[in-house]
């Protein structure tokens, strides 16, 4: 036979194993959980088991033909995952369809109705989202081998070994994400410091000293351009991650290809991630340390970064230039990383420039700023590594850093210990219920039926649902301020020109002051969106738990909204010239004004746009994180609650019983163990 006659056959044979694959799809249609199954079940369960001993035998026929012909198979071209995942998020545009703005082409909807299709569309979507990121996870995603990996190094291993085989034998997949989420606490147990300060105070050059070698890059204008983490490896190495390519793996050597502002300008290779892995004794005690770019004009793509990263670290160290001064930026700084609930030390770098009686004076005159402009004072040490004061780096690891590691290693690991036990005692529970057959409207200690409960914990994602929308809109605001925004400015400039004595650096000050307050007020306004949306579903939390004897793991309050995209206006004002006309005195008001406005129009309009469109995109990637990181939590946190909520509005008792004691049984043993 020639080439034709073989695929031929193939062919053949392809398409009879396919229109048999759709016959045993039909043949077991009425036996899945389809809503819209098409064929009644009318055949018997001997008849299918026949049915399918059948199309084994053709297959096997069409099988050792193929052998004996050395017809060769074609291999599967796509991987399963992949196209689940398309076929989901054909589901997802589909509930997209569902919207109703877009059902209002069919007919006009009241609020009611359009209140209630909204929630719909927002449960559904969740549900979908929830199981696209499950599917994208791939090998992630396989409990059992993440929890082996696990086992020689945590004690709650054997009791979340069982967890998972009940939660999985049971149908409970919505306790999954909780138990994923325990997982992803024990694997990323690190303690992340983060290194903050404005471009070239010595970031680098302090990790160096700490780590013992030179990792990094170091130099006098901006050097890091994308947030470097540093962990510990048996061999040193640099792995690169890309938006759009695989991850490489490269010598240190080659690391300032990727993490400097001089090689990769402004990230134009589009880096996403550095982990930097080195034998350095410091980084066996789980410690993470980020470098992260400096904060300035000088390196505004870093800056962005920086500000992205800033709510992530368990730890901020910030770093004050001893040969410069204290700036508005360094408070905000410490101000955000405590807003974001981490923790903050300021370390005054570069000490070895400043005499003893000098260090003693700035040192005062940091907490002195500290208390009087944010009424507080996080721990402060002098740092350097150069000369005899590189001591200095040695004596505040060990004293000041080392007892921090210590007591939050305690605190973290009891923490996991009791939520383990949390959900422990969720899946005992809605196991029992399931024994006891509940009534499906039981009333619970706070009142509610179980049914009114679940509702309200499914009102959250129509929450969520609707504040991405509203911080959406105010994030698509922002450069449709620009006009506003100049004419404010303008106003301002034109009545310190009418002043005598005043620079243009002062009015430059001053309309860069203006522009931030305002571009502050309405970044504000998304935050505030977001704290009310956090105050909400931790009333649907704490509803949902009124109504349990047993606590959910999620004891803890949902993530605050905190760190939003920094930004700095006054480099970009500074440029222009707003030098003060010459007949300002005898110019009437009015007049001034129009100067002023025609001469910001024409200087700073283009850039102006540039910069709010900018913070507009960075501040839609903060609010959307900001919310997926809420909903997210509230998930896991609302996981167990719904799951013995569901328990007891179903009168459905499909596991078998000997099966429920038998497992009970086990997890009871291990409460006993503890």
């Amino acid at each position: 036979m020639n080439d034709n006659h073989q695929r031929h056959l193939l062919a053949s044979f392809h398409q009879i194993d396919d229109l048999l694959g759709k016959a045993s799809l039909i043949l077991g249609a009425a036996d899945s959980a389809s809503l819209f199954t098409e064929f009644t079940q009318d055949a018997s369960p001997v008849q299918r088991q026949v049915i399918a001993d059948y199309i084994r035998r053709v297959r096997e026929v069409m099988s050792r033909t193929m052998t004996e012909m050395h017809l060769s198979r074609p291999l599967p071209s796509t991987g399963g995952l992949w196209a689940a995942q398309t076929h989901v998020m054909f589901a997802q545009i589909a509930v997209n369809e569902m919207e109703a703005k877009r059902m209002m082409s069919y007919g006009p909807l009241s609020d009611a109705d359009t209140e209630k299709i909204d929630n719909i569309v927002a449960e559904l979507y969740a549900a979908l989202e929830r199981l696209m990121s499950y599917l994208r996870q791939g090998a992630d995603t396989d409990l059992p081998a993440r929890l082996h990996k696990l086992e020689q190094t945590r004690d709650e291993v054997p009791l979340l070994r069982e967890l998972e085989r009940v939660i999985a034998a049971h149908g409970m997949v919505a306790l999954r994400g909780t138990l994923s989420m325990l997982l992803d606490r024990m694997e990323n147990g690190r303690f992340e410091i983060g290194v903050f300060g404005r471009v070239s105070c010595g970031k680098s050059s302090l990790l160096n000293r700490l780590l013992g070698t030179a990792v990094l890059p170091v130099g006098v204008t901006p050097v890091t351009a994308v947030p470097t983490r540093i962990q510990f490896g048996e061999v040193s190495r640099a792995t690169i991650e890309f938006a759009q390519s695989q991850p490489v793996a490269v010598e240190l050597s080659r690391l300032a290809e990727f993490s400097t502002e001089q090689q990769n300008p402004a990230n134009h290779k589009h880096v996403t991630r550095i982990v930097v892995e080195v034998p350095a004794a410091r980084l066996r005690e789980g410690i993470t340390w980020v470098d992260t770019p400096g904060l300035g004009s000088l390196a505004n793509s870093g800056a962005a970064e920086t500000a992205a990263y800033l709510p992530r670290c368990d730890l901020g160290l910030v770093l004050i230039d001893a040969g410069a001064t204290l700036s508005q930026e360094d408070l905000v700084l410490v101000q955000t990383l405590l807003h974001s609930g981490a923790q903050a030390m300021v370390l005054v770098s570069k000490a070895d420039l400043l005499k003893p009686e000098e260090k003693l004076r700035f040192l005062e005159y940091v907490q002195q700023q500290f208390v009087a402009q944010l009424s507080v004072m996080p721990p402060l040490y002098p740092v350097s590594v150069v000369g005899a004061d590189a001591a200095l780096c040695d004596t505040w690891f060990e004293q000041a850093l080392q007892p921090l590691l210590e007591s939050h290693r305690e605190q973290a690991s009891a923490a996991l210990k009791r939520k383990v036990g949390m959900l422990r005692e969720a899946v005992i529970q809605s196991l029992e219920v399931r024994l006891s057959g509940t009534s499906p409207d039981a009333t619970m200690p706070s009142g509610l039926t179980s049914a009114a409960a679940l509702i309200a914990l499914r009102s959250a994602d129509g929450l969520c649902m609707v504040a991405e929308r509203s911080a959406d809109k105010l994030a698509d605001e922002l450069p449709h301020l620009a006009d506003a925004m100049i004419e404010t400015a303008s106003a301002a400039t034109a009545v310190l020109w009418q002043q005598k004595n005043t620079t243009p650096d002062f009015v430059a000050d001053a309309c860069a002051m203006t522009i931030q307050k305002m571009i502050a007020d309405h970044s504000g306004r998304v935050l505030h969106l977001l704290e009310e949306l956090r105050r909400q579903i931790e009333e649907v939390l704490r509803q949902g738990r009124q109504n349990l004897i047993v606590a959910d793991i999620g004891d803890e309050f949902l993530p605050q909204p905190f760190g939003a995209p920094l930004f700095d206006i006054a480099a970009t004002i500074r440029q222009m010239n707003l030098q003060p006309p010459a007949l300002r005195q005898i110019l009437p008001a009015p007049l001034l004004l129009n100067r002023a406005r025609s001469r910001l129009q024409a200087q700073w309009r283009v850039p102006l746009e540039g910069f709010l469109n900018d913070y507009s995109r960075r501040l839609h990637s903060w609010q959307r994180l900001a919310i997926d990181e809420l909903r997210n939590s509230f998930h896991a946190h609302a996981a167990p609650l719904a799951m013995q909520l569901e328990t007891r509005t179903t009168t459905t008792r499909r596991d078998d019983i000997s099966g429920i004691e038998s497992d009970l049984a086990r997890l009871r043993e291990f409460g006993v163990s503890a």
